[in-house]
């Protein structure tokens, strides 16, 4: 067994200088300071994972695992006397409260870093936000993103609260408006505690429900709705389904470039190669091209419109007098047309269309 074994003082010891919590590692032993520093990434700014620490030393999980929760506690009595670091706390407590006492470990953190009077770097602020005996860090667990979260709030309830949302949208069978799920969630858990008014009143009123289901890792908020994760409708994995999800809220035909833009810009992606784009859109047979590149989708039966039929449809729609160059930019939308040949429709059909001022035509009264 190697619960009771030490680490090699020699070849832990660390540099300590490179870090603004240095006043407080040096209170601890060694053994602790290398913990610290190696698990927060204090000195080389990435973090060793626990198994590599507890191999290096060939000393078992949970001794490593004792020796920074040792390590934890007396960082925390030790910040407790310095004014500093201390109000990094303070703060951070009052951002979860004004947040709905739940909040994305690094939401929290590059909130309270904005700060200009804190000048610690992201891992110094994870080391003082774990020690805290009143902030609760979760940072194992399979259902969620790290997080922290503030008394009155406890983990029982935030683990029934993301269970009963996950039941709630199996028996919907669909997505859920956002809005309408919290109102439904909100009014359930305040019942639960009937005698602990301030508990009620945070589930009612302040409790985050849209945090908690951003953090979670099997329910998706997007636009307005709430999806099960696995759910393709919410989370669309191939360039397939985002064309369609984006061509479905355009709701008009689109250049394949477009398109391409579209869908990098609603699923924030780093990048989209056009090209692949308009494979996809040639491939499948849910996409129709209706003209000259332009697509849309098959399930809305397009109705093929002559050039005329369109300028009517515009004009009607619009109730007002358009210059030539924006009809053709309408026009444009649905086919590869030049302003010359919609300005020779319009003056062709002097019984529907008539002039209202220079290069301006309207739909005959």
């Amino acid at each position: 067994m190697t619960y009771a074994k030490k680490i090699n003082v020699k070849e832990s010891s660390v540099d300590l200088s490179k870090t603004k919590l240095k006043d407080v590692l040096e209170l601890c032993n060694p053994s602790e300071q290398f913990v610290l520093v190696e698990k927060y990434g204090l000195v080389t700014w990435k973090a060793m994972p626990m198994q590599q620490i507890w191999k290096k030393f060939d000393m078992s999980r949970e001794r490593i695992r004792q020796i920074t929760n040792k390590s934890l506690w007396k960082v925390r009595r030790l910040i407790s006397h310095n004014k500093d670091l201390n109000s990094i706390i303070e703060k951070s407590q009052k951002i979860l409260k004004e947040n709905g006492y739940i909040m994305e470990e690094k939401e929290l953190i590059n909130k309270l870093l904005v700060d200009k009077d804190i000048s610690i770097n992201y891992n110094e602020a994870l080391l003082i936000l774990s020690s805290d005996y009143e902030l609760y860090y979760i940072h194992r667990n399979k259902y969620f993103q790290k997080f922290f979260f503030l008394e009155p709030v406890f983990e029982d309830l935030i683990n029934d609260i993301h269970n009963t949302t996950i039941k709630t949208l199996k028996d919907n069978k669909s997505a859920i408006d956002e809005d309408m799920l919290i109102a439904k969630l909100s009014g359930l858990f305040a019942k639960k505690f009937p005698r602990n008014e301030t508990l009620k009143d945070i589930l009612l009123d302040t409790f985050n429900y849209n945090e908690l289901f951003k953090i979670s890792k099997d329910i998706y908020s997007f636009n307005g709705k709430v999806w099960l994760y696995w759910d393709e409708k919410a989370h669309p994995r191939t360039m397939k389904l985002k064309i369609q999800y984006v061509l479905d809220k355009m709701w008009k035909s689109a250049h394949f470039t477009e398109i391409g833009e579209k869908v990098k810009k609603t699923f924030n992606l780093k990048s989209v190669k056009i090209p692949s784009v308009h494979n996809e859109l040639v491939k499948w047979e849910e996409f129709v091209n209706v003209w000259m590149w332009l697509y849309w989708l098959k399930k809305w039966w397009y109705k093929w419109a002559n050039t005329l039929e369109l300028l009517q449809n515009i004009l009607k729609k619009s109730w007002r007098a358009m210059k030539v160059s924006e009809l053709t930019k309408e026009v444009l939308k649905e086919r590869n047309i030049r302003e010359i040949t919609v300005l020779m429709v319009l003056q062709k059909n002097s019984n529907i269309f008539e002039r209202a001022g220079k290069w301006s035509y309207q739909l005959k009264k």
